[in-house]
């Protein structure tokens, strides 16, 4: 079942429909050794016979909008991507994962990034690149099905047929409320509570996540499952651990006053009344376990974030090791910064504790809201020495 371009929901129906064996076909951006054989995936591959490119500079200083990297698994320069508007892209000759075989002459089929930056920096007008492209002996037919070609482009695929218009209006909506409500000292409030600061991977604010039927909270309604839970009886619930918000929730008198903010998630599907999505047999009972989906912690208040800062430190020209994706654009609007992808054997890989889908809210204390794409880019490649990142990290969707 295609997934590509679809909804999130729909992804995450057709993921919870019940099956024995679950097959995945995913994409990976980076190439690991097979641990069984040895063998490379490169094994599946074959390089083309090179050929001949050549970028001119409006200037001698002028950036071609390449960036490059080494790989463990093979020797030689690769094209890791293309900056959008740069010198190579408007030529189009070259892709990502190009291999660069020479510039200007000079072999770099065992050559590294740095050598050939300082070989692109050197030509003043024309820069002259042999290269070759990866093509594949044979494709796997659950490849062939999945819709993807090897340029790393998705083909025309069935979620395109079944969705002719695929608009799709993401919305979470969330309002504060406070609800006081009377028990018996005995009784419990008859809910079920997850997240918490934790000395794991993620510090979350405090969710509910079941109601019992027939409890304080269920009789009197105005909590839901999904809630966030700000403070009971004016203690504050945000940054204590899940043990800590459980203690207090306990040991309540007979008169509980709850703050708390109510999240809706929403999605508007427009001219898509007529596809009907897959029975996922979910039990929508009161007392099921509801989890959140990653777009919905996407959309908490700035303040319930607990952001992490992480020192990462250049002194060459070499890269920070990731590449990012957003940013304000004139007819999109504002979006945040996410980290797209983290490139092995650099400053961010070594660290980490840096994650694909984390969002990159500030450089050495410069909030990156409302800067475009190139701006931050620009800014990123040409800090040196110690670098502050402050970055939120959220967990993907609970299935």
């Amino acid at each position: 079942m295609d997934i590509i371009n679809v909804p999130h929901n729909y992804a995450l129906s057709v993921l919870k429909q019940p099956c024995q064996v679950l097959r995945l076909t995913v994409l990976r951006e980076q190439r690991y050794r097979c641990r069984n054989n040895g063998l490379s995936l490169d094994a599946h591959y074959n390089r083309d016979d090179s050929f001949h490119v050549v970028l001119n500079k409006g200037s001698p200083d002028e950036q071609l909008g390449i960036k490059l990297v080494r790989k463990a698994d093979e020797p030689g320069v690769f094209i890791f991507n293309l900056l959008e508007g740069g010198v190579a892209a408007r030529d189009g000759q070259l892709r990502e994962n190009d291999r660069v075989l020479a510039i200007n002459g000079h072999d770099l089929r065992h050559g590294s990034p740095e050598n050939a930056a300082q070989l692109i920096q050197a030509s003043e007008k024309r820069v002259h690149f042999i290269v070759s492209r990866q093509t594949r002996q044979q494709t796997p037919d659950i490849l062939q099905e999945a819709g993807w070609n090897y340029n790393g482009s998705p083909q025309p695929c069935p979620s395109e047929r079944n969705y002719p218009n695929k608009n799709t209006l993401h919305a979470v909506t969330c309002h504060e409320k406070v609800v006081s409500v009377q028990k018996d000292h005995t009784e419990s409030l008859g809910m079920t509570v997850a997240g918490g600061a934790s000395h794991r991977e993620w510090d979350l604010p405090i969710y509910v996540i079941s109601v019992e039927p027939g409890g304080v909270i269920s009789r009197d309604g105005r909590m839901k499952t999904g809630d966030i839970l700000l403070n009971v009886n004016g203690i504050d619930l945000t940054g204590v651990s899940r043990s800590e918000a459980v203690a207090l929730l306990k040991n309540t008198a007979s008169s509980v006053v709850l703050k708390a903010l109510e999240m809706k998630e929403c999605e508007a599907l427009e001219d898509m009344s007529h596809v009907s999505l897959p029975d996922t047999n979910q039990n929508t009972s009161d007392n099921s376990e509801w989890s959140p989906s990653w777009i919905m912690w996407l959309e908490l208040p700035r303040y319930l974030y607990s952001c992490k800062e992480i020192v990462l430190r250049r002194n060459t020209a070499g890269s920070l090791g990731f590449s990012i994706v957003g940013g304000y654009e004139e007819h999109s609007g504002n979006k945040p910064f996410f980290i797209k992808c983290i490139v092995g054997g650099t400053p961010a890989y070594n660290d980490g504790r840096i994650r694909c889908g984390d969002i990159l809210l500030a450089v050495n204390g410069r909030n990156t809201s409302g800067m475009m794409h190139a701006c931050l880019a620009r800014m990123l490649k040409e800090l040196k020495g110690k670098i502050t990142l402050t970055l939120m990290s959220w967990p993907g969707t609970f299935l």
